[in-house]
């Protein structure tokens, strides 16, 4: 579903990107569902997979990416982070966007942290910087919180979007934002009934398919009555831990009922983690090259699910 028409790049075909609705459309208001993969943290990344550019071009056209997600830590411990190695980071960001330029893609720069209420002012450079150097261009959408904890919606995690996205919006009027929402960007419903001002504003809902079940899928069809545009910027198919060892299922049915959900509503996502690792929800094992030409022998956990669900 990704590009209305044949040929291009999801870009070329698509253009400017903005909301109707619930709906992301694209420059000729037709719906578009984006698919594609997110980085692991990149502070813990095993390979630097996110940022090759001939891996990103192989996912495209073999895989049907049309989007890819940056997770970019901020402040968390081990490996270099925002805080700790600001230049560094940014340099990574900028190397995975300016990639995803060239190809034709879109590029979700996420600020992934679940403590940004007590981050805001580093949240706003650092988008007034992302925004200043690609908000001209139609590939970019910004995530300005990843995963807010069970903090409360209202008083603490809408002034903190609603200060980000003012920011963003003085600079880059168009690009889609999309905002984490309460208890680990699951409460969809709780940011619908109380929304953040804004044009191109969509809400962040996460799942992992052996934890969050129908009633989540509930809550989100609360949210979609309400108005309030979904893009799922995380999912994977195991518990939602990840699929670390000691908790290794994945449960495909149930994450199958979820793709066709989101087929059902033409909602976007970015599937947990293009990278190497134990976890059943990174993709590659650890004889992957991070320049494409994956086959399956090379594919791990979920990834074979999340394979064939883009290429749909």
């Amino acid at each position: 579903k990704a590009g209305i028409g044949t040929g291009g790049t999801p870009v070329s075909r698509n253009g400017q990107l903005s909301v109707s609705g619930t709906q992301l459309v694209n420059s000729q208001g037709l719906p578009v569902q984006l698919k594609g993969p997110s980085s692991m943290w990149l502070n813990w990344e095993s390979k630097r997979f996110i940022e090759d550019k001939a891996g990103i071009q192989w996912a495209r056209d073999n895989w049907n990416a049309s989007v890819i997600r940056v997770a970019m830590g901020v402040n968390e411990s081990g490996g270099d982070t925002l805080v700790s190695n600001p230049t560094g980071t940014k340099a990574r960001v900028n190397q995975a966007v300016q990639n995803a330029v060239d190809l034709g893609m879109y590029v979700i720069i996420d600020f992934h942290t679940s403590k940004g209420e007590s981050q805001k002012q580093l949240a706003i450079d650092f988008f007034k910087e992302m925004a200043s150097k690609w908000g001209n261009t139609p590939n970019v959408i910004y995530e300005t919180f990843n995963e807010p904890l069970k903090i409360d919606w209202g008083s603490v995690i809408k002034p903190y979007h609603q200060a980000v996205v003012d920011e963003i919006r003085k600079i880059d009027p168009d690009n889609i934002i999309i905002l984490g929402t309460r208890d680990f960007s699951q409460e969809v419903d709780t940011a619908a009934k109380d929304p953040v001002k804004g044009t191109n504003l969509m809400y962040a809902l996460h799942f992992y398919s052996c934890t969050h079940l129908q009633w989540l899928r509930t809550k989100a069809d609360t949210a979609l009555v309400l108005d309030a545009p979904i893009f799922v910027s995380e999912w994977g198919a195991t518990h939602a831990d990840g699929g670390t060892p000691s908790n290794p299922n994945l449960c495909l049915e149930e994450a199958q009922n979820w793709i066709d959900w989101m087929d059902e509503n033409w909602i976007s996502w970015a599937a947990w983690k293009f990278d190497t690792c134990q976890d059943k929800s990174c993709y590659f094992t650890s004889s992957a090259s991070t320049s494409g030409n994956w086959s399956s022998s090379v594919l791990y956990g979920h990834g074979p699910f999340v394979r064939d669900r883009m290429m749909e």
